[in-house]
């Protein structure tokens, strides 16, 4: 599966849980100034300090940590990712092998 990258105005944020379970919201932040609600993972320090102001998805996309949790999430990300594409309509980045596919 290619990994898919979005234009930059698009952002992902993190926000502790309401409940009292050790869990963070992500939403993503549209060009339109709208959140979504994105999905749920367990709590993670690293992930957590890495996404509570807001942060371009293409970065959290490319990243590498040594951390488990963050890999985690990246891998979700990447796997999530066309689905998000496709249900709010984002506009896809050019990339470099795609431009060579043609």
């Amino acid at each position: 599966m290619a990994k898919k990258s979005v234009n930059n105005n698009i952002y992902l944020v993190a926000q502790k849980s309401d409940k009292k379970e050790r869990k963070l919201d992500y939403y993503l932040e549209l060009p339109n100034g709208k959140r979504e609600y994105a999905f749920t993972r367990n709590y993670s320090a690293i992930c957590y300090m890495a996404c509570k102001s807001k942060v371009p998805v293409n970065r959290v996309l490319y990243a590498r940590k040594r951390n488990e949790a963050f890999m985690g999430l990246v891998k979700y990300l990447n796997y999530i990712m066309p689905y998000f594409i496709e249900y709010f309509g984002l506009e896809v980045r050019e990339t470099e092998k795609s431009r060579n596919e043609i």
